[in-house]
């Protein structure tokens, strides 16, 4: 078999996976006020099979902490059940269903959130005329509360993997990054001071669920000229010896424009993820500009990452991972990269959806 690493299954921390390909979690901003899952949602995810685990979009846990106002969400009973009927298609695939638990914090703006108020760690961080309210302590307790309850209702309803979002910018990454926390309480100042919020959302979130799931992190392990990538590798280290047995290695607040490994073939956010697989040990799901099945399979094969996330290869070719998989790679519908990503403001104007002949 030509992809014999990648087709390998595989166990960590309770969670059994038939392959080592990832389905990450990518927006298709579908849904409205409700939050709701559709049958577009349905949809779009019945038609992706292969993975060997499919995470279900960033998932809004609090009113407050959506991105954009078509966000699906997870805090209501309604939701929930739109959610168990998503979880019940990916399973149906052959995949096991993973969601990610997200809140935008600063990272949105009043309009999408139909009245809410943006919260964030900081609020002299933020540029001036951007509507926004610094996170108080009860604020930070009940958003973390939030969190606990999305994982144990996610783990309720079907979930075997669970992942808070801490990259990108979204509010994790806010608290763990001196770029948007400037706080003087003990959720700002010190690097350990800086990762308490997302470490005790990680902690109270696995010893809710137990057992029952797998409760990781989204990490972004380092940003230009803020969070550096030994803050990220330290902030990992922690989160595994508070039990995490799998990180999503990802980017900060943007991606270093300096690689950490010079030379190396791969995008600078895998390499991200490379380096704290290197650095720490602890098992990783790389992410960043994987198209060619080689380059996972080279990925898996050489060590360097223990799942490969597969994100805009599967949204340009829905069987990107059976086609692999059945060794049918040279039929794949390839992603060329259009920048900025077309799919995502018109999925119909996308060349590799065009070429297929599919919308």
């Amino acid at each position: 078999m030509r992809y014999q690493h990648l087709s390998a299954p595989i166990r960590i921390g309770g969670l059994s996976l038939s392959n080592r390909i990832v389905m990450p979690p990518l927006v298709i901003w579908a849904s409205d006020q409700s939050g709701l899952v559709n049958e577009t949602h349905l949809n779009h995810y019945r038609e992706r099979k292969g993975p060997g685990l499919v995470i279900v979009e960033a998932t809004a846990v609090s009113p407050e902490g959506r991105l954009k106002g078509s966000q699906l969400c997870l805090f209501n009973t309604a939701q929930a059940q739109g959610l168990e009927r998503l979880a019940e298609v990916i399973r149906r695939n052959g995949s096991v269903p993973g969601i990610q638990l997200h809140h935008a914090g600063g990272k949105t703006r009043s309009e999408y959130l139909y009245g809410e108020t943006p919260l964030v760690p900081s609020a002299s961080r933020y540029p001036s005329g951007q509507s926004c309210r610094e996170l108080s302590r009860p604020d930070i307790s009940r958003i973390q509360e939030d969190f606990v309850r999305a994982a144990r209702t996610a783990a309720d309803i079907g979930y075997e993997y669970i992942e808070l979002h801490g990259a990108h910018g979204y509010l994790g990454c806010q608290f763990l990054s001196p770029k948007t926390n400037a706080r003087n309480d003990e959720y700002g100042g010190s690097l350990s001071n800086r990762q308490r919020f997302l470490l005790e959302c990680y902690e109270a979130a696995a010893r809710e669920v137990g057992s029952r799931a797998l409760v990781t992190v989204r990490l972004g392990a380092a940003e230009n000229n803020g969070l550096t990538l030994d803050e990220g590798i330290d902030t990992a280290r922690r989160l595994s010896l508070l039990g995490a047995p799998l990180l999503h290695v990802s980017n900060g607040h943007d991606v270093p424009s300096e690689p950490p490994l010079p030379g190396s073939p791969y995008s600078s956010i895998m390499q991200l993820g490379i380096s704290v697989r290197q650095q720490t040990g602890i098992p990783v799901i790389g992410v960043g500009g994987v198209t060619d099945p080689s380059d996972a399979e080279s990925l898996i094969a050489d060590g360097l990452v223990d799942l490969v996330a597969v994100g805009k290869g599967i949204l340009a070719d829905p069987e990107w991972a059976m086609k692999t998989l059945e060794g049918r790679e040279d039929s794949i519908v390839s992603c060329i990269g259009c920048s900025p990503c077309r799919w995502f403001s018109d999925p119909g104007s996308c060349p590799a959806v065009k070429k297929r002949g599919a919308v």
